[in-house]
């Protein structure tokens, strides 16, 4: 007897090696688990893979099919080669685990258009489905610079052209592919808040405010040196506060420690990788999330600090002007270290209050599990045939 089911092809999501990675991805699979079966399917190398695996994992209405497969290690001009081949293959073995286990695709969600795009038209042929693109790289954007080459503009213009429906999460990400010549039916959709993991709770008295920055660390796109430069700032005037950076690799992080060093900075600490459990419990014991960055699509953790009650320093790019009001939280001009030292002082100061109950309103609309599950599975039913709601048992 056949299943049916949506099927998410991923560029990006969570492996064993790296479990932050394309989480939002995941988080909008299982969002759309709630009303309609999701399978997604991901291909991943590593350098431990010996023979190709495919690894199943199911939670009521939503499953994910991984497969590691063997990282190469030949010369470059050959490696781009046998990469191309295996990750092929790996797809091609994952397609043939649907067929062997009957199940009946509905209709495909596109994560990320690079390089799942590649694989696409494989999975399309087979189950001959309309599908969706939902884009958050932000590699469109000029301050990103990334999209280039000539395979890669070639195969997004003939995929955004033939989808259904392309999902985007910020304006400015939009207006990028437009001018890139992408055109398609665009609709703005939010990433997904777990609001079972982020929540408000009452904080305990401290000595100092804590401030609270959470990122991959990385400069071009974070501005991590513009945020110690005004942290620096701040401490040259006297003010008391605690500095706690979550996230970036080791490499990194030493770096940054050092930089933090140099500047003379005190009561900052570097704390690495954390789990969501985890920087939520940050994100409940801080008093505010500071986000200077040059340039970003919808950061999931300004939502996530929102849905904490958290209110958000940032930097007035992306979504983020949609979002950040003056009940939320303060946008400041790109680089602009004065805007933000101005912003922190007067907050320091306790001069500027925020309402975290509208807050934790805003997500609950926009961007919860059951919101965003809802919007995904209604236009789902209308495009896919034969596709049916169903009770969740998440």
């Amino acid at each position: 007897m056949s299943r049916q089911a949506i099927l998410f092809l991923a560029s990006w999501y969570p492996t064993p090696q790296n479990k932050n990675h394309g989480i939002f991805i995941k988080n909008h699979a299982i969002s759309l688990s709630k009303y309609i079966p999701v399978i997604v399917v991901y291909a991943y190398s590593s350098n431990t893979a010996k023979q190709p695996e495919i690894f199943k994992n199911k939670q009521g209405n939503y499953e994910e099919w991984l497969l590691e497969y063997k990282k190469t290690s030949a010369v470059p001009i050959l490696s781009s080669v046998i990469k191309f081949f295996r990750f092929k293959s790996a797809y091609k073995k994952l397609l043939n685990e649907l067929i062997s286990n009957n199940v009946l695709i509905n209709g495909i969600q596109l994560n990320t258009i690079f390089p799942a795009a590649v694989i696409l038209p494989m999975f399309k042929k087979h189950f001959k489905v309309p599908y969706t693109i939902v884009e958050h790289w932000s590699g469109y954007l000029a301050e990103d610079g990334s999209y280039k080459t000539i395979f890669q503009k070639a195969i997004t213009k003939k995929i955004t052209r033939n989808a259904s429906k392309i999902y985007y999460v910020s304006e400015k990400q939009k207006e990028a592919m437009l001018s890139h010549n992408l055109i398609g039916n665009y609709e703005l959709l939010y990433n997904v808040v777990d609001t079972d993991v982020f929540f408000k709770i009452k904080k305990t008295e401290k000595k100092d405010p804590t401030f609270l920055h959470v990122s991959s660390l990385v400069e071009k796109e974070k501005n991590i040196n513009g945020t110690l430069h005004v942290m620096q700032k701040l401490q040259a005037k006297n003010y008391k506060f605690q500095f706690i950076i979550v996230g970036g690799t080791t490499t990194n992080v030493n770096f940054y420690k050092e930089q933090a060093e140099r500047l003379g900075l005190k009561n900052i600490f570097f704390v690495g990788e954390k789990t969501q459990q985890e920087v939520s419990r940050y994100m409940q014991n801080t008093d505010a999330l500071i986000l200077f960055s040059n340039y970003e699509g919808m950061p999931v953790v300004v939502l996530e600090a929102l849905a904490s009650g958290l209110p958000v320093f940032a930097s007035n790019v992306g979504q983020l002007p949609n979002i950040i009001n003056n009940d939320f939280g303060r946008l400041v001009p790109v680089n602009n270290e004065s805007a933000l030292e101005k912003y922190l002082e007067e907050f320091l100061n306790t001069n500027l209050k925020f309402d975290s109950d509208k807050m934790i309103e805003f997500i609950h609309t926009n961007a919860s599990k059951e919101a965003i599950g809802k919007k995904l599975a209604d236009y789902y039913t209308d495009v896919c045939s034969s596709i049916k709601f169903v009770n969740s048992t998440n």
